[in-house]
């Protein structure tokens, strides 16, 4: 179970030889990471990856708590026993004082690290001092981060014509609101309806609440829950000869990630998404950046600079 350390500097040098320019920013590329890795870098991977890691006990103080815990619990997942307790930068400790590296960053989102001194006492400062008062109202902190947002996208030069924040609470609430956005400037083009389409593609994730997992043509995630919101289109991921006839009067929305997470690390070629974003002002579609997993400098600036600044040209 615990993540080797010698495993994590391979990896690591992986991702600073696979880092490359484009249009003077970086991004990065699992396949040139791994094309990349030496024979002995190779085989040292397989070395570690076969090392013997135990799981906790079963009478070990893991195994008590999930025990006494696991009945209670809807099981979403098949969890592995490590109990976690503590977190500090990019490092985590069970219940028994094992120490792992976080690879996954949570699920994607603490990307400031555990325990970050600076942020912590933010966090508490604010709870002493207003915790929630609903959108409803005004406050001094949203607007500020709305500002702050705009001001930093702009400045790196994308999306000039962003001017205004929806603030969420998760990236499958954020998308969840951009496709309502979506069919809610469709019906306002064309009040009968007809203008319902969204587009998405294959090997995309976008979320587990009924419009984003629409969205997401993946069997393990819909079959379950079927059936699915309808109206929701698939085309194939940097298929540029495609667009014409997949973006056509009835899509109000596309939603796509300029570099694809759950589904492998796939990053769109500039011409798809300037193919793409053409389309969508053509037909008077709205084009949704799904930058949940990629975007505020997971992969370079704020955000994934080379695919979407290439249409401010």
């Amino acid at each position: 179970m615990a993540l080797r350390v010698s495993l994590a500097r391979q990896v690591a040098l992986a991702g600073r030889l696979s880092s490359s320019a484009a249009g003077g920013k970086r991004c990065f590329s699992a396949t040139r990471a791994a094309a990349s890795l030496s024979e002995n870098a190779k085989q040292s991977i397989k070395r570690d990856a076969a090392l013997p890691n135990p799981d906790p006990a079963p009478d070990s103080p893991s195994a008590a708590l999930v025990n006494d815990h696991a009945p209670y619990m809807v099981a979403t997942y098949a969890r592995p026993p490590p109990v976690f307790v503590q977190g500090e930068g990019s490092w985590l400790w069970d219940i028994e004082n094992r120490k792992y590296l976080d690879f996954t960053a949570g699920i994607a989102v603490t990307s400031l690290g555990h325990s970050d001194p600076e942020f912590a006492d933010i966090i508490a400062q604010q709870a002493k001092t207003l915790v929630h008062a609903s959108n409803l109202y005004y406050n001094p902190w949203t607007g500020a981060l709305s500002k702050l947002l705009v001001e930093k996208t702009l400045e790196a030069g994308c999306m000039h014509e962003a001017s205004k924040v929806f603030i969420c609470n998760s990236g499958t609430e954020a998308n969840e609101a951009a496709i309502k956005f979506a069919r809610k400037v469709g019906n306002t083009l064309d009040p009968s309806g007809a203008k319902s389409d969204v587009v998405s593609f294959n090997q995309a994730f976008h979320g587990r609440t009924m419009g984003a997992l629409s969205a997401t043509h993946n069997p393990k995630y819909q079959k379950p829950f079927a059936p699915m919101v309808p109206g929701f289109k698939q085309g194939t991921y940097n298929d540029v000869a495609g667009i014409e006839a997949l973006v056509d009067e009835n899509t109000c929305g596309v939603i796509v990630e300029p570099i694809q997470g759950e589904g492998g690390i796939h990053a769109g070629s500039e011409a798809f998404m300037v193919a793409l974003a053409k389309r969508c002002r053509e037909v008077g579609a709205v084009l949704i950046y799904d930058e949940i997993q990629s975007g505020l400098s997971r992969t370079g600036d704020l955000p994934v600079l080379y695919a979407s600044c290439s249409l401010c040209e």
